[in-house]
Order: structure tokens, then sequence, then C-alpha cells
């Protein structure tokens, strides 16, 4: 692993592991022969995205201070970069030049946030000014032929760490400059370069509880919400039923839900997304189901991001 205080380009020229808290950071590593796909054994990710959990801390004389970042879900959106023996990543990015993603799920279906080391920006972390050192990790779960959780040591893994003199004068423009990073990935980690098919060529159902006009109207019930503006919409892709009961542990109905996803473009905080939300209907009893309703839905932010001119 590697450190600089300049985004990383092919290779790791110009690292160093000492830095100001006025300075910013960015990481690397790469791997002897192998893929980032095989040495972290990535066909184990079962969700739509690649990704590494990124871990890091603060430490002072071999004792944490305050605890690690709350996100640690590194995305690696393109599936071309996990055939790479190499990864770049912030830390603690420019904020003008922050990219890597970071979220607190796996699926990456909640809000997105940038460099790490901002998130620990706090007096927890950092009671004193001094140096630090910072601790890195990236890493992912395995499992073993059963599909069983192994122990964490086996985990695939690479760590390192720096040298950090943090300096409290900087907190006001770290904590400035680690908003306008999240902001910059939340705006461009998802964005679209046109709508996708599905707008076109929506999905039918055959089902007139699932037609257009009764579709148009539970989504103009139940949203916008939170101020967004609900722009267009279309059944989504699917295989199998049409419908799935949901049950819990206990064998119990709780709701029978729509299979494929209500897809929906939408504005909101002066930019368009692309989003989804999931209709069912709550188990009443007696074999009786309650009114279709949006039972959830991705978040107003986290949604696909896409110019406003190619939403038609």
């Amino acid at each position: 692993m590697y450190f600089s205080d300049k985004p990383f380009g092919s290779n790791h020229d110009g690292s160093k592991n000492s830095f100001k808290s006025s300075d910013f950071i960015y990481g690397r590593i790469e791997l002897d022969n192998q893929t980032l796909l095989d040495a972290f054994k990535m066909s184990s990710i079962k969700t739509k995205y690649y990704y590494l959990r990124f871990r890091l801390g603060s430490y002072k004389n071999g004792e944490q201070m305050g605890s690690k970042n709350s996100w640690e879900y590194l995305l690696i959106k393109n599936e071309e970069d996990v055939k790479k023996n190499y990864l770049n990543f912030d830390i603690l990015p420019a904020p003008s030049a922050a990219t890597s993603a970071l979220c607190g799920l796996e699926d990456f279906t909640s809000n997105i946030a940038g460099g790490p080391l901002y998130f620990i920006i706090n007096q927890s972390s950092f009671p004193d000014d001094g140096e630090y050192s910072i601790k890195v990790q990236l890493f992912l779960d395995s499992y073993d032929g059963w599909g069983k959780q192994q122990d964490p040591e086996k985990w695939p893994s690479v760590k390192d760490e720096f040298k950090f003199n943090f300096n409290s004068n900087d907190i006001q423009t770290l904590k400035k400059n680690g908003e306008a990073g999240d902001e910059l990935v939340r705006k461009n980690t998802f964005r679209l370069s046109k709508l996708p098919d599905y707008f076109a060529n929506p999905n039918k159902t055959g089902d007139p509880m699932l037609s257009n006009a009764n579709i148009s109207s539970i989504l103009k019930r139940d949203l916008p919400s939170g101020g967004m503006t609900l722009l267009k919409f279309a059944v989504g892709n699917y295989t199998g039923a049409l419908w799935q009961v949901e049950k819990n542990e206990l064998g119990i109905i709780l709701r029978r839900y729509v299979t494929p996803d209500i897809k929906i473009a939408y504005k909101f905080d002066n930019d368009c997304n692309v989003g989804f939300v999931r209709l069912w209907q709550e188990y009443m009893g007696g074999g009786k189901y309650g009114p279709l309703i949006v039972g959830s839905r991705s978040c107003n932010s986290c949604g696909d991001k896409i110019d406003c001119s190619l939403v038609k």
C-alpha cells in the first residue's frame, strides 16, 4: 500500500508516509501477479456492484483514538477495474477531486460519501495536536466451501499506516472540505449518460392491478416526499412469478409484493435521478390483503444521477 499527497496515476511514484492535516492524502494498493477479483475473492459478492471494505482509524502511542470510519464499503463500479492488479483510492481528497464512493450498505442503496479520514475528524479521534498513526485496511470477508464466514484473520486484506501531524487550526477547513467532497461524490458516482431502456420500452404485467393508471395513482398518493418531484415511471425487468408472498421465520404471512421494481425518474436537490420503489400489500388476515402501497424505495439522494435534459 502506498500513500501520496497527490492522486496516483499508473504507478506509485511520489509516495510518502508522513502528512500534515493541511495536506490532501490518497492511497494505492498493488498486487503481485493477481487481480483484485482473485486476490480478494470477489466472486463471493452477490450485489450489483463490486466493492472492498475500507477501514481506517487514528492511533497514538499504540492506542486507538475514537472509532473507525462508520461507512466502509468502497465502491468499485466498473467491472474492468477488478481485473487490474492495483487500485487507487481517496483517503483525505481535495474536495474538487474526490472520486472514491463509500456507503454504509454493501448494495449502495443508502447515502454516499467520500474520503474516510474526513469521517473521523472529531475530538475523540484527535484529542490533542500532534503526531498520530493512521492505520488503513482494505479487505473483504471470505467464506469456506460451505458458505460459512471464515475467521477475520483468514480474510484477504492489505494493511499499512502513515504518520499524520494533526493541527486543530485545520478543523474547520477539514470539515468544509469533507462536506464539499461528499457532495461531489454523491453527484457523480452514479451519473447516467441516458435514461435506462426500460423507460422507453416498459414491461407489461398483464395484471389490471398493475396497470399504468393504477401504478400512477399509487405513486401520486405515496410520492413525492422529502422535496422530490416524480417525473416518469416504468415497470422493471423480472423473471418468474409476478407476485411473491413474504413470511417471517415462523411461517406467518407478512405481505405479498410485486416482483419487479417500479423504476422512477425524479428531480431532487436541483438534479435528476433514477431510483426505484417496491410495491406490496400488507396481509390483513383471513386470506385478505390490504391496498397496494409503496412499501419501500431508494432514498432521494442515492438514486443514479442523470442530467435533467435527458429525462424525456
